[in-house]
């Protein structure tokens, strides 16, 4: 492997799991496909089984070779600075960014809640047509310029302005809307008010029609930023907002460290 050699992390086996793979073997990614079950839709459809964390060494992959790894989505906490992918591509039920930020969150002495308060924030204050629904005791809320009846289209490319499959004018995408919703235009940014608060609204990028990823680059800036901020904070009250949208969607989950 070269150092011109570049990584795809697809995190699930199903069927977008399999889009993502075509799309990186297309384009001659070494690919690191995760699932938890070994029979998964896309295990069969990679070159190479690997049993443990131990046998990632960048320089024993092989250039546009796919790779399954039989693990939980835990993992790849362990893997995102070892492997240094291009992108991330979170094709399963849970919100990855957020399955990240607890990950941090569990390997230090903090003791950290779903924040109810911040959700129903949210969810009262902010706009009722992009709320598509809410867990404010888990502290998540989903939103979605589709309603809850709508499926989106698998080849849909998310255009700004309009929405072509339901015929729905967009005002505003679903990111730009949490960064005005929460005057934050970076993907980190910490601010004090009567407590702390920790904002991430990381973009899923559009790498081509039906599939976003996210930047390895930028997860991995926000997993350094909030680890170097929580050694500071450790003691304080505390809340961690963390955002995953598009133009069309978007998933926040809210946290309350104590």
């Amino acid at each position: 492997m070269s150092q011109d050699d570049k990584i795809f992390l697809i995190v699930g086996g199903g069927k977008f799991g399999k889009k993502a793979l075509d799309y990186a073997k297309k384009n001659k990614y070494i690919t690191i496909l995760i699932d938890i079950n070994p029979d998964c839709y896309c295990a069969r459809h990679t070159d190479i089984s690997l049993n443990n964390i131990d046998e990632f060494n960048r320089q024993k992959f092989k250039p546009n070779c796919s790779y399954f790894l039989n693990r939980d989505v835990e993992i790849i906490y362990k893997l995102i600075p070892l492997l240094n992918p291009e992108y991330i591509i979170p094709v399963v039920p849970i919100h990855l960014m957020a399955s990240l930020v607890t990950s941090i969150l569990n390997i230090r002495p903090i003791k950290f809640t779903p924040n109810h308060r911040l959700a129903e924030t949210l969810i009262l204050q902010g706009n009722k047509e992009l709320i598509l629904s809410h867990d404010a005791e888990q502290g998540v809320v989903y939103l979605s310029y589709a309603k809850f009846d709508e499926i989106c289209p698998d080849n849909c490319t998310g255009p700004l302005n309009y929405c072509p499959n339901f015929k729905r004018d967009k005002e505003i995408t679903i990111t730009q809307y949490l960064k005005d919703f929460y005057n934050s235009n970076e993907i980190y940014n910490i601010k004090k008010n009567d407590e702390f608060n920790i904002m991430i609204i990381i973009e899923s990028e559009q790498i081509e029609a039906g599939l976003g990823g996210l930047s390895g680059k930028q997860v991995n800036f926000i997993l350094n930023q909030l680890k170097s901020d929580l050694n500071v904070l450790i003691g304080l009250e505390c809340n961690v907002i963390v955002g995953t949208t598009c133009n069309c969607h978007g998933v926040v989950n809210f946290f309350k460290i104590n």
